[in-house]
């Protein structure tokens, strides 16, 4: 159980490759489900595991909510919202070298 909230930041193009159409259609499958502050369990495993998500490109802050267990997604704000702001950030790029060297088994 994560007792303090974790967020982890990554980039749209992480989630997604360059798509047409909506980018939430392609990450969160229960856009209905909509959470200002970090669900207790998560509703498809029941995890108490739930992290925030940030998107670099984007407002700051958390944007979407994830289960570490199943990587189920969650909205913090609504689908209409969130849309724009994924939008607004999947042109967003950052050069890899300033990141340092993380092998591929580290990712998230």
């Amino acid at each position: 159980m994560i007792t303090e909230l974790s967020t982890r930041m990554i980039l749209v193009e992480d989630l997604v490759d360059k798509v047409t159409g909506r980018l939430l259609d392609k990450i969160v499958n229960n856009q209905s489900l909509i959470y200002a502050k970090s669900p207790l369990t998560c509703n498809e495993c029941n995890s108490q595991e739930i992290v925030g998500v940030e998107i670099m490109g984007a407002d700051n802050g958390i944007l979407l909510w994830e289960c570490e267990t199943c990587n189920e997604m969650f909205l913090k704000y609504e689908p209409e919202k969130t849309e724009i702001q994924l939008q607004k950030a999947k042109d967003y790029w950052t050069n890899p070298k300033d990141w340092g060297y993380l092998p591929k088994s580290k990712f998230s």
